[in-house]
């Protein structure tokens, strides 16, 4: 599966196509898209791959540890690594050619715009708790 940037100037490739996804909707997640929440999914850096632009990426950090990796020519969100674990994120509207992807999960409800979502999926009103909780939601463990 392949995936880029809106310019392309940043590509890359993972070795499976993911087929679960969470949604966030803290403030931080609902500026960085511009909705009202995030769509992301995580990738073992073992089936993740720079193929192209790799240089073309910046960073914007907070001192709480939150990071936005984004392309220097169009700005779009682009994937990134977690900290001191071997994972990146990976924003869903990158990717191409997704045919099946299921949400398991919507963090920071509390903050959420429209509350209101599909029954069966785990619903919290506060951030993930840990790395843990997101790899057994993402059934990624």
């Amino acid at each position: 599966m392949q995936g880029s940037c809106l310019c392309a100037s940043v590509k890359f490739t993972l070795s499976y196509n993911p087929t679960t996804f969470y949604r966030c909707h803290c403030s931080l997640c609902r500026r960085q898209t511009g909705t009202e929440s995030n769509y992301a999914t995580l990738v073992h850096t073992q089936h993740f791959n720079w193929s192209e632009g790799e240089a073309s990426i910046h960073s914007w950090r907070k001192e709480s540890g939150y990071r936005n990796d984004f392309c220097q020519h169009c700005g779009s969100t682009v994937p990134n690594p977690l900290a001191q674990v071997p994972y990146f994120w990976v924003p869903l509207g990158l990717l191409e050619g997704v045919k099946y992807y299921r949400c398991v999960a919507d963090f920071c409800l509390q903050r959420s715009a429209s509350p209101s979502y599909s029954s069966g999926i785990q619903s919290y009103n506060e951030p993930v708790q840990s790395l843990e909780q997101l790899l057994r939601l993402l059934q990624l463990v």
